[in-house]
């Protein structure tokens, strides 16, 4: 088994207590610092974990780092632990203006040192399946990802929410380069973006139409793939998949009855893991260098260069 990797977690907020609730448990990774700026929420949280606690990051030096704290401070951090030699992985989104996003991207690739985004629903097992079992290029990928209130959270919904289907849309169409995005939006009293309904067209004609909600009375996380031959139905929270495929309109004779006749097949997914386990699992595996750092960079800067054009 590979020696376990000494993680500092930077941020204590809701997002890094629930990636410190992962780590606790990872195998491969063993949290030594939790750094926030708010001394008692990093005393409480590495209490629990049994680690030391900072109200900033110091000079130590990490196998690797979580930096969850505000987008707006990511930049700063990842930068600054990125030229320690430290690998990162920054929760989503990784800033909020783009050029900040390729300043992380470049310091990473001048450095030689592996970055990663928080693209958690990479790490889904539906959409592993989805992908091993999608036998055409999706035409139409409609994606509805809405929750509940939630007042502490400040970032518009584009980049909290709609980013996560965004990315998936890529992932499921890596090869269409975006080439048009429109939508429209709805703000709450106190300015901050609650829902946004967004339509891409992509280079090879692919349609994606995606809505986002913090306003909802309910959690709802599904994505629809549609090809020429199938349509592949997500729902993310269940973690399951259906498949329908379209074989005739017939007519009954005698008589005008209509019907559509569809085969509906509710393929085996295999629960490999919570995706946050995955995912951490994945970005340890990227520290030690068993994950192409280039490859894993190159993914990471249009679904923010998307949302961008959404948010504008």
């Amino acid at each position: 088994m590979p020696a376990r990797l000494s993680v500092v977690l930077v941020g204590a907020g809701a997002m890094a207590r629930n990636h410190a609730r992962v780590l606790a448990y990872l195998p491969g990774a063993t949290v030594d610092l939790i750094v926030d700026v708010d001394e008692e929420r990093a005393a409480k949280l590495a209490a629990q974990l049994g680690c030391g606690w900072a109200a900033d990051i110091g000079d130590g030096v990490w196998d690797a780092a979580v930096v969850a704290t505000p987008p707006e401070t990511h930049v700063e951090l990842a930068v600054e632990l990125l030229g320690r030699g430290v690998p990162v992985l920054v929760e989503k989104p990784m800033a909020l203006e783009v050029a900040e996003v390729e300043a992380i991207l470049k310091a990473s690739e001048s450095l030689g040192v592996p970055v990663t985004c928080g693209f958690v629903e990479r790490f889904n097992p539906v959409v592993r399946t989805a992908l091993s079992i999608l036998e055409q290029p999706p035409i139409h990928i409609v994606g509805v990802r809405h929750s509940p209130p939630n007042p502490r959270t400040t970032a518009s919904v584009v980049h909290d929410l709609l980013i996560h289907d965004v990315d998936l849309t890529m992932v499921l169409n890596p090869t269409g380069g975006l080439a048009r995005a429109c939508g429209t939006s709805w703000a709450a009293p106190s300015g901050v973006t609650e829902v946004a309904d967004v339509l891409l067209t992509f280079d090879d004609a692919m349609v994606a139409t995606l809505s986002a909600s913090r306003a909802s009375q309910r959690k709802v996380r599904c994505l629809s793939i549609m090809t020429s031959t199938e349509l592949v139905e997500l729902d993310l929270l269940r973690q399951d998949v259906t498949v329908y495929q379209h074989i005739d309109h017939p007519l009954s004779d005698p008589g005008p009855d209509y019907r559509a006749r569809t085969v509906i097949d509710i393929p085996f997914v295999r629960q490999s893991g919570e995706p946050l386990a995955l995912e951490l699992e994945h970005f340890c595996a990227l520290a030690r260098g068993e994950v192409d750092m280039v490859s894993e960079r190159s993914t990471l800067l249009a679904p923010h260069v998307a949302v961008s054009r959404v948010a504008a």
